[in-house]
């Protein structure tokens, strides 16, 4: 009983200092939040990255109307300052970079209005993403890139995660899906996979990976090999990007001309490149994602975004190799709808190194086809380009 009655009193002290600790915060119109939290998982995630000195306790209003204006001001505007001081670190390091870095700040603002305006991306995971990209830009900033790259493992997360934050997630557009297993069911098979796709953005092979992961399709999302050209390569600020995927390098011919002095050196680069591919083929189990076109889709003078031109000889070298590799091989059709993510130029330079980069939140359309020897069985081999153009074009009508 006496325990009893002391067990009482102690609650009843509690509860009344309580109630007078809250009610003396109430009128002085203050409380404390946590205002830049770190999830348990954010934390496992990405440990190195976390910020301990942002962990911490700020005096708020408690008016509704003002607590979200500091949020998304003060807190957002804290991380983007605390990027800012690390790229003009770069910066001092090499001033060499000043003018790729002062491109990155213009990206850098963009990115943080666009996921401010839509609520797509939390500041701790903003100031993450802009992290592990710089520690990733100096990492990799001397980088010379082999005939095949196989990508970096501790960065495939990071990759996925970069980019969605500017995908309008509940608008996109993703047709095809029954075809992914087809793939899966040829490759456990053996067979080897060509997709053959147009291409709008730099970011086009993060975003594909991204479409096979959430279809639960790991397995090609780290093992499809991307052929990449010439810019994504030497960029700097594209390099980060880049060693997230696997990548078959080889130079384009508008690439491969200029500057007429490294012609050689890079012919003789490609034709390494080619006997990595060819040899890939003849061990089999191998999904490859091209280009046929050899660049990026651009606007035209109607303000709409038309399919370049496959080449030819790109697609009849693949056929050819596919032929001798004695391996089953299957050439499918992709047709990406990515532009608004990050638009490229509408003029095509090949001496720079592009001076604008920008983003936008919006939905991503994705549209994977079927084996284009299936569709047309009869198809004769002069045709195939013409045919694979015309199919993924159709595919893209779908979902433009």
């Amino acid at each position: 009983m006496i325990k009893f009655s002391v067990l009482s009193f102690l609650t009843t002290l509690f509860l009344v200092v309580l109630k007078f600790h809250v009610v003396k915060n109430v009128k002085n119109k203050s409380c404390f939040l946590n205002t830049f939290g770190v999830s348990p998982i954010v934390t496992k995630l990405f440990p190195k990255y976390i910020d301990k000195s942002i962990n911490r306790k700020v005096p708020i209003t408690c008016k509704k109307s003002k607590i979200i204006t500091f949020l998304n001001n003060n807190i957002y505007e804290d991380a983007y300052d605390r990027i800012m001081n690390k790229l003009d670190l770069l910066i001092k390091e090499s001033y060499d970079i000043t003018d790729h870095i002062n491109t990155f700040k213009g990206f850098l603002r963009k990115y943080l209005y666009e996921i401010k305006k839509h609520k797509s991306c939390s500041s701790q995971d903003f100031l993450n993403n802009f992290l592990i990209y710089i520690d990733t830009f100096k990492k990799y900033q001397n980088y010379e890139f082999p005939n095949i790259h196989r990508y970096d493992q501790t960065l495939y997360e990071w990759s996925l995660k970069f980019w969605s934050e500017l995908i309008d997630k509940k608008n996109s557009k993703f047709l095809g899906i029954s075809n992914i297993k087809k793939i899966e069911e040829w490759r456990d098979k053996g067979h080897n996979i060509i997709i053959f796709s147009n291409h709008h953005i730099e970011a086009d092979a993060n975003i594909i990976k991204y479409f096979f992961h959430i279809q639960d399709s790991e397995q090609i999302s780290r093992n499809i090999i991307f052929i990449g050209g010439h810019k994504i390569r030497v960029d700097p600020l594209s390099r980060p990007f880049s060693v997230t995927a696997n990548l078959l390098c080889i130079y384009s011919k508008k690439y491969i001309e200029n500057p007429p002095h490294l012609k050689e050196e890079k012919t003789l680069f490609n034709h390494k490149s080619l006997n990595v591919l060819r040899n890939l083929l003849n061990k089999g189990k191998q999904i490859i994602w091209l280009a046929p076109s050899g660049g990026r889709d651009r606007k035209g003078a109607d303000g709409k975004i038309h399919i370049s031109p496959f080449d030819p000889k790109i697609i009849q070298t693949f056929n050819v190799f596919a032929k001798r590799s004695k391996v089953k091989t299957h050439f499918i059709g992709l047709a990406l709808n990515t532009y608004n993510i990050c638009p490229p130029p509408n003029t095509i330079d090949v001496d720079e190194i592009e001076k604008e980069r920008t983003c936008n939140y919006s939905p991503v359309y994705l549209n994977l086809g079927q084996d284009i020897f299936d569709l047309y069985p009869n198809m004769d081999e002069g045709q195939i380009t013409t045919y694979l153009y015309n199919y993924v074009n159709q595919l893209y009508k779908q979902i433009s």
